[in-house]
């Protein structure tokens, strides 16, 4: 839609600042066009500042083939790891998509829909990087007109969460008619299969009528995919090496295993292959279902206690998905008016509601260890059942029994439902050459979480109270119990901007702009009744209850010196409840030539802590770890250990932090922008981001490597019984398992980035035969340094998976190269275009733990490590296919679209992504119990070859 919101002589005015919104204004007279780019709330002649800004266009959306908008954002190189990805369950983020710029995490990416903050959803994720979920599933892809991808730091602009960057959803808003569309995509095997209906109805004149406005909508169905429905990652690797979608899938069945006491009153129990006579299992299941556990086949270990032994398998991949099953649905619209020559009011509205439904094997308990029973603000409890001496399931007539076993007839699943609301309602105008804005903003997300079959303590508990068979308790109903969490999350926001120029430079006249907002935010957590009562077992509580309001202040300079020279002044104050922040930038940009610019940036940043690390309540929570003390090398566990040891969930809480400082940061950027010719441009940026005091939780695997720095963090079993026994041969005090791990908040360390962006764009006109684009977009990572504590060795981590690389962080996937070369072919009606998409490869080697540098550096997986390794990843037969290889490969695809526009109205698109079918990399941290996609959902996908057919028709 058209609106008048200029300076004297602009065309379209863009508004994505703190206070803007994005509009198009044109005037017939004007001769030359200034806009507002995001990073600024100054108009500019050039879009490109001193600052890099990639704009990927409706246009260039539509030839990418994504169907949302977190699909879309994973094929620009400068996206890296830390984001959280709606696939299968997601843990904490489930049924979330984020962001995360240069890999610094969705939390330092803040997220602007039409130049204005969304709410953060109502997610706890104590992740790091995470803690602020911005959800990308509230934005419809088939709304947008373009993305602004401001890849330099921006706290001086929009405050907090800038500090790798700014990503501006902008919205459809001059369109005039009604077009609907539709599409349905999956891959060649059927599946991953999506449907899609979308319109767009826009109406009025603002000019003309004085009125104009539009309404979109988005409706989408995806279909769920499991793990033996999906054909397009290395099944033969991780079936062998992995033991995914190998015969072998779990013991736990409706047929008991029995795990005799070591001694009375220890509550250990035998579970290994030594003492196989004192496990004892029964089966009474179909001869199809029955195993003889084998070494190789089954990936088992030398003291499993399954090797030699029948027993019953229960098939956990018939429930596990790799895309969990969704509806979406999204309404937005915007509305103008125009009250008088020189004010115009404006409304906007969107509603939008997404649903996950994510299966899983029904659940299971194996008492060989104690599982955390956890309530609400109160002390977590340790629930084990033991079968007393003369308990009809009891096998042994001398000693107590811990069991296994798996309620089969149970449901296990869950279902995540995201409700988001927005309003937005302001004024702009200009007055005596003043440009103003001025809005109100309401935003609100609301979720509920129901969680199906979750163990229930009263009916458990009576296996030894009341002396109930296993038969019986899992013939009873009320054995499970469904839950239902629910939780909130708000913004209210009134902001106001005004800008203009004055003086006279050399190079043309002062641009000023500044504003404020006060907002306030707010989110609130409240788990199942049951699970504040501590009648559920093994699900954690995530409770908040927080409020801040957040003042701020910004003013901007743009003074262009000479005709060729200007530099960028900005500032921005903002206070919190418990501090304030003042944050600078400047820039500068010099055009020696007409062939030949350079420009610059240094900027300051700042992001406050999430409401969730910092208010009442906290997040409980289960994590997987190795028990480096009982079991050294992670594979082979000491005398009275346990092969669990090696890897074991254990229980986590972790508390808010009332006292949490700001993270702070400081940015750099240095670029040349050559055009040597009309038809050829090349954008070539450097960039280096160092952030501080960063709010994080402390690792689990950290506490446990380190316990004696942290002095009571780690719970242990206090039974000098199950104390553990030495190399030495000498018994090991305070050495009992692990129940709990409890953690805080805290400022720790730092991380920086450095890298190389490169843009190049190339057009090449064959008249009747049409016209030629090319473009390459490259993401260099030059640094990925870490210190996880102050004081620790900040070791460069690109090109690995840096939490193995260097031990002592928790650094995700970092490919020092990411790229897309693409080349699009126009003429008339038909359009075609041809996209390589490159991921480099990641090393597996581990090679530091802070100060210690390791001799030779060795695999985090497989065997032939040098003696005197620790916590390693195990799977050796992953030396078999990969020897001294260990690393994940690169990965090459290439898409291809084509778009038809010869009949009348009609415009029909046919997508093909990965078209020549390349598996996504064999990753070994992708085929366990646990995490078992089959790729890195960071930096692969699991589809193949995927299609996409789209029908779009203009009625008027």
């Amino acid at each position: 839609m058209n609106q008048k919101l200029v300076l004297k002589r602009s065309v379209i005015a863009v508004a994505m600042a703190v206070a803007a919104q994005a509009a198009f204004a044109q005037e017939a007279q004007a001769p030359i066009q200034k806009v507002f780019v995001t990073g600024s709330n100054i108009k500019r002649a050039d879009k490109e500042g001193s600052s890099p800004v990639q704009t990927v266009s409706a246009k260039q959306i539509a030839a990418t083939g994504a169907n949302t908008v977190s699909e879309l954002l994973h094929s620009i190189p400068a996206f890296g790891s830390g984001a959280s990805v709606d696939g299968s369950d997601g843990g904490f983020s489930n049924g979330a998509s984020t962001a995360s710029l240069r890999g610094l995490g969705s939390s330092s990416t803040l997220i602007l829909l039409n130049g204005r903050r969304i709410t953060a959803s109502a997610y706890a994720d104590p992740n790091q990087g995470k803690s602020a979920v911005y959800d990308l599933n509230t934005i419809p892809i088939s709304a947008i007109e373009r993305v602004e991808i401001f890849k330099d730091g921006a706290s001086a602009v929009y405050g907090s969460d800038a500090i790798a960057g700014v990503i501006n959803f902008i919205t459809k808003s001059d369109f005039n008619g009604l077009q609907l569309s539709a599409n349905i995509s999956a891959n060649d095997d059927g599946e991953y299969k999506r449907e899609n209906v979308n319109g767009v109805w826009g109406f009025g004149d603002l000019e003309q009528k004085g009125w104009s406005g539009f309404v979109a909508f988005d409706a989408a169905k995806r279909h769920r995919t499991t793990v033996k429905e999906q054909k397009d990652v290395e099944n033969d690797l991780y079936r062998d090496i992995n033991t995914r979608l190998n015969p072998f899938s779990s013991s736990l069945s409706a047929s008991p295993f029995f795990y005799k006491e070591t001694k009375p009153g220890s509550m250990a129990f035998y579970n290994n292959y030594a003492n196989r006579a004192s496990v004892i299992n029964q089966v009474n299941c179909d001869k199809s279902q029955q195993l003889v556990g084998d070494r190789n086949l089954h990936n088992l270990t030398a003291i499993d206690t399954l090797v030699g032994r029948t027993f019953c398998n229960f098939d956990t991949n018939e429930y596990n998905e790799v895309q969990g099953k969704g509806e979406d649905a999204n309404v937005l619209s915007k509305f103008t008016f125009k009250l008088n020559n020189d004010i115009t009011a404006f409304v906007e509205a969107s509603v939008s509601r997404t649903e996950r439904y994510f299966t899983a094997a029904p659940r299971a308990i194996r008492s060989t260890a104690p599982t955390t029973v956890f309530t609400n603000g109160g002390i977590p409890s340790q629930f084990q059942i033991v079968l007393p001496v003369g308990h009809p399931d009891n096998p042994f007539t001398d000693a107590r029994s811990a069991v296994g076993f798996r309620l089969v007839n149970s449901t296990n699943a869950s279902e995540n439902i995201n409700e988001s609301y927005r309003l937005v309602a302001g004024l702009q105008g200009s007055v005596k050459g003043w440009d103003w804005e001025t809005a109100l903003l309401w935003n609100r997300g609301e979720r509920t979480e129901r969680g199906y079959g979750y163990l229930y303590l009263p009916t458990m508990r009576r296996i030894m109270t009341e002396n109930r068979t296993l038969a019986a308790t899992m013939a009873d109903p009320t054995a499970t119990r469904d839950t239902e969490n629910r939780g909130f999350a708000q913004v209210k926001q009134i902001d106001a901007k005004a800008s203009t120029s004055f003086g006279k430079l050399p190079g043309g006249e002062i641009g000023l702009a500044l504003g404020g907002e006060i907002r306030q935010e707010q989110i609130g957590l409240t788990p199942d009744l049951a699970v504040q009562r501590g009648d559920i077992i093994g699900l954690a509580n995530s409770t908040a209850d927080g409020s801040r309001v957040v003042k701020s202040a910004f003013v901007e300079l743009r003074t262009p010196f000479f005709s060729n020279f200007e530099m960028d002044f900005a500032g921005r104050w903002d206070r919190y409840p418990t501090a304030s922040n003042f944050v600078p930038k400047v820039g500068a940009k010099w055009t020696a030539n007409e062939h030949f610019t350079f420009r610059g940036t240094f900027a300051e940043g700042f992001r406050a802590p999430a409401l969730t690390q910092v208010s009442p309540g906290g997040v409980q929570s289960f994590t997987t770890v190795t028990d480096t003390l009982r079991c050294p090398d992670g594979v082979n566990p000491l005398d009275g250990a346990d092969k669990v040891d090696c890897s074991k969930g254990v229980s986590s809480l972790s508390a808010a932090n009332p006292n949490l400082a700001n993270e702070r940061s400081r940015s750099l950027s240095f670029g040349m922008i050559v055009t040597p010719t009309k038809n050829l441009d090349i954008l070539i940026d450097w960039y280096r981001i160092k952030k501080v005091d960063e709010t994080a939780l402390l690792g689990a695997q950290t506490v446990i490597d380190h316990e004696s720095e942290y002095p009571g963090l780690v719970v242990r079993d206090t039974n000098p019984n199950n104390w553990v026994i030495g190399a030495d041969g000498k018994v090991i005090p305070n050495s009992g398992a692990i129940t709990q791990v409890n953690r805080s908040y805290v400022n720790q360390g730092s991380t920086e980035v450095s890298g190389i962006d490169l843009e190049v764009t190339h057009r090449l006109p064959l008249g009747d035969l049409g016209k030629v684009t090319t473009s390459l977009n490259w993401a260099y990572l030059a640094e990925f340094r870490r210190a996880e504590h102050y004081g620790d060795v900040a070791h460069n981590l690109a090109g690995t998976r840096g939490g193995l690389s260097d031990w002592n962080t928790s650094v995700d996937d970092n490919p020092r190269n990411r790229g897309s070369l693409s080349v699009n072919w126009q003429r008339g009606d038909h359009s075609f275009t041809a996209t390589g998409n490159y991921v480099g490869g990641v090393s597996l080697l581990r090679r530091y733990d802070n100060d210690v540098t390791y001799g030779q550096p060795y695999c985090h997986y497989g065997s032939g490590q040098p003696k005197g390794a620790y916590s390693l990843g195990g799977l050796p037969k992953y030396t078999d296919y990969f020897g001294n290889n260990c690393s994940v490969a690169a990965w090459t695809t290439f898409d291809f679209n084509y778009s038809y526009s010869g009949i009348k109205n009609l415009v029909l698109t046919f997508n093909v992504k990965n078209a020549f079918d390349r598996k996504a990399p064999y990753d070994p941290a992708y085929g366990s119990t646990s995490d078992f996609q089959g790729f890195n959902d960071q930096l692969h996908n699991g589809k193949g070859r995927y299609f996409r057919l789209t029908a779009s028709y203009n009625f008027w």
